[in-house]
């Protein structure tokens, strides 16, 4: 197992030590898991950020293809539309037996 030698501003040693006693850890194991917990925090901020970025991405691509689009009615106004029309399946058609 690796080694570190680390500086703590005063204080912070004696608060490190009296949180490890009281979580029932060493003051190796308390820093230790701190580390741990903020390289994983570090790491989720780092897939938000990417996430995030990705989706700005998308968004910049659909912004231009609705630029190369004819002005016309936007997507709910068309949907809209569409449920509220009757299905073909439901219109009257002559029965084959009819004609």
């Amino acid at each position: 197992m690796g080694k570190a030698n680390i500086s703590f501003p005063a204080g912070m040693l004696e608060d490190i030590d009296a949180r490890a006693a009281h979580g029932g850890t060493t003051r190796s194991g308390f820093v230790q898991e701190a580390v741990a917990t903020y390289t994983a925090a570090l790491d989720r901020n780092t897939d938000l950020l990417s996430r995030s970025e990705r989706i700005e991405a998308a968004i910049a691509g659909m912004r231009e293809i609705g630029s190369a689009l004819p002005p016309g009615p936007d997507g709910a106004t068309l949907i809209r539309r569409h449920r509220a029309a009757r299905p073909g399946w439901l219109e009257d058609k002559p029965n084959a037996d009819d004609e």
